[in-house]
């Protein structure tokens, strides 16, 4: 970053929902430079986020807003001058972003106008990632098409949080505030640690791979600790956990470094993995090609990239139909 001012921009387009993926990286680099940007970043949230939040749009005013960013300011930060400049800027472009201040979701909610129990949900839509820091700095990259909520309260209180999808965790130590995660079916809890937890609805199963740390999993029937480099996998149909250790833990956490992983997984299997990325549909002609298995590592391809490794096999072909993937079986393609 070339100076305050610069980073300021970019986190002004991030909280209101205006960054673009480049934009985010930049961010994700000036986060890792330092522990002092961090704070900054958590000090420049709660500053934007707490300054005239509705929960109703058309009750927003945005003269009111302004003065309350102004007063809280004044309050918590007279003596910061970054802060200051960060001030003006928003005060500048205040007009330009009215409906992004007035958006109920966002990334932390803490006014004293709203509920203490309310909730604040993350999404990352599908062929996109999220990298967030919570209120207690946790870091958490959010996979493509998941959802991350977590309470109000959340740096004073209890830290809950609520995943659908897939997500990685590196959660800040805290033992007078356990770090407790709910999907549907399971609930985990954890100290300090790094793990994945992918839970995305459609899926069968429910999984979570440990890298550091320790995990108590919890489900209606069954409890469990989890020790580094295992995996625990509830099936929803059974309702039974299963313990499965691990030589390599990079296939199940390395979509956070942009890099999609598969170790003699078939198609069918790779389908869900395959859509998320890219957001597309891919339909199957015939059963037969469902089967075929695939080992490889993807990094930041293209779909034309990715399908172009899939026909280098001599069983299968792809045929691409606006946002629609079909894929076949070679010898399938000479009997239409």
């Amino acid at each position: 970053m070339e100076n305050n001012e610069s980073i300021h921009i970019l986190i002004l387009r991030l909280f209101s929902g205006e960054a673009d993926i480049n934009e985010k990286k930049q961010i994700t680099d000036w986060l890792d430079h330092s522990p002092e940007n961090k704070k900054l970043y958590v000090d420049l949230r709660e500053i934007w986020l707490n300054t005239g939040l509705q929960n109703d749009a058309d009750q927003y005013d945005l003269d009111i807003a302004i003065q309350q960013f102004r007063d809280y300011i004044g309050k918590a930060n007279s003596n910061q001058k970054r802060e200051f400049r960060f001030i003006q800027f928003v005060l500048k472009y205040a007009a330009v972003f009215i409906l992004a201040l007035a958006l109920p979701a966002s990334y932390y909610l803490g006014t004293q106008n709203l509920p203490k129990q309310s909730m604040t949900t993350v999404s990352c839509a599908y062929g996109d990632k999220s990298n967030i820091i919570l209120p207690d700095s946790t870091r958490v990259w959010l996979n493509s098409g998941s959802k991350l909520s977590f309470n109000s309260d959340f740096k004073s209180g209890g830290r809950n949080v609520k995943l659908e999808g897939e997500a990685y965790f590196s959660v800040s130590k805290d033992k007078d505030h356990p770090f407790r995660l709910e999907t549907s079916e399971v609930e985990i809890k954890v100290l300090g640690t790094q793990f994945n937890v992918k839970a995305y609805p459609e899926e069968k199963c429910v999984s979570t791979t440990l890298v550091e740390g320790s995990l108590q999993i919890s489900s209606q029937s069954q409890e469990m600790f989890i020790k580094p480099e295992e995996k625990m996998v509830f099936n929803k149909e059974t309702k039974k956990m299963t313990l499965i250790e691990l030589t390599d833990t990079s296939p199940e956490i390395d979509w956070k470094k942009g890099r999609l992983i598969f170790r003699n997984e078939s198609l069918e299997e790779l389908e869900p993995k395959l859509e998320r990325w890219f957001d597309v549909d891919i339909v199957f002609a015939d059963e037969l090609v469902k089967h075929r298995r695939f080992t490889g590592t993807l990094e930041r391809e293209s779909i034309l990239e990715v399908i172009s490794y899939f026909e280098f096999s001599k069983y299968v072909t792809c045929k691409i139909q606006g946002n629609k993937i079909i894929i076949k079986t070679k010898n399938q393609l000479s009997m239409k």
